[in-house]
């Protein structure tokens, strides 16, 4: 397959996009080989008309969790923890109300097979954030009183926040750092993500995109809370911008991360997600398109959502980031790819 990038004609794509799915904003960058593409459409705020820069900061979402299984990953290979090693052996004082919770491994919870549920309310509203958030909830009644959706033993799939928050927590256990030291000290700053943090409330917000809602008359309206609770550290609350999310994409194509090696454990398949026909693997998915493999995640909170995939094979990776509530980013993703590619 040769991919063509035309930069006027995939900016036409963007601007149909933006248009025909009535986005506030839309951000998007292509790595191909050792080039890199970047686009901003749109605002950063519509209510006042600011516009969207490339090197805007955008709340990820989910895509953090692929900093969690890496951490684990890079603890795996120094053997401080052991992915078949059950949960309670890193958190003792961990309970649930279901005494199966005690055969949860860590390799449950990266792939989402722990059974646990998700969590019930983010209280974006009301944030924490102190070193000790995510350990409260962690060892909060709404975790502890929860019971399991099934034995983690039959390895169905079921995607539980709760799940990465307990990972978090491990990983701030047996490294004796806070969780988001953790990764800034052994991913970010090794890569040279200098745009990137975990601790929201600490930025500069005047960088940082608004997040969209849609009115019930299809307008833009500013959501009231920003989607950042330091208790949800680890399932959610990376903010970024396309540069580093680039730097992140590379890393892990390249395999510079991790062990090369290692990648053959984290792209492993673990269970099938149920509707679409994707793959769960340590806290990646991976699909196909067009006969290639894909393996990323999805991003979405509270008025944003990002989409980010690479494709190993082809040395590509594909990012779609916008400021709204449910904006079909993964449909503008593989849109993008369609285009790009011809099959000779």
């Amino acid at each position: 397959m040769t991919i063509h990038i035309n930069t006027e004609k995939v900016k036409e794509y963007l601007n149909k996009f933006l248009f025909y799915y009535d986005l506030p904003g839309l951000a998007v960058s292509i790595g191909y080989g050792d080039k890199t593409y970047l686009w901003a459409l749109g605002y950063q705020n519509a209510l006042t008309k600011a516009p969207l820069h490339t090197q805007h900061i955008f709340h990820m979402g989910s895509v953090t969790k692929t900093l969690v299984g890496t951490s684990i990953l890079q603890l795996w290979e120094k053997g401080i923890v052991d992915l078949e090693e059950k949960l309670i052996a890193y958190l003792p004082s961990f309970q649930m109300a279901d005494s199966r919770y005690q055969n949860i491994t860590l390799r449950h919870l990266l792939s989402h097979t722990s059974g646990m549920p998700d969590v019930e309310d983010y209280h974006w509203e009301s944030p924490q954030t102190d070193d000790t958030a995510l350990e409260r909830y962690v060892y909060s009644d709404e975790v502890k009183n929860a019971h399991l959706l099934w034995a983690p033993e039959e390895g169905k799939f079921y995607y539980s926040n709760i799940a990465y928050e307990v990972l978090g927590l491990v990983i701030a256990s047996v490294t004796k750092k806070t969780f988001e030291d953790y990764v800034t000290e052994n991913i970010f700053r090794p890569l040279g993500m200098n745009n990137s943090t975990l601790l929201t409330f600490q930025r500069d917000m005047t960088e940082v995109c608004a997040p969209h809602i849609k009115t019930q008359e299809n307008q833009f309206a500013l959501v009231p809370h920003f989607p950042y609770n330091r208790s949800h550290g680890p399932s959610s609350t990376l903010t970024s911008n396309l540069e580093d999310l680039g730097k992140w994409a590379e890393a892990n194509l390249h395999k510079t991360i991790l062990k090369p090696g290692t990648y053959k454990t984290a792209w492993e398949k673990q269970a099938l997600v149920p509707n679409n026909g994707e793959h769960i693997c340590l806290s990646w998915f991976c699909r196909k398109q067009s006969n290639y493999v894909f393996y990323g995640h999805e991003g979405t909170d509270d008025g944003f959502r990002t989409s980010f995939w690479l494709c190993p094979e082809l040395d590509l990776y594909i990012i779609v980031c916008s400021n709204l509530t449910k904006a079909p980013v993964k449909k503008i993703s593989k849109q993008l790819f369609d285009n790009l590619s011809n099959t000779n």
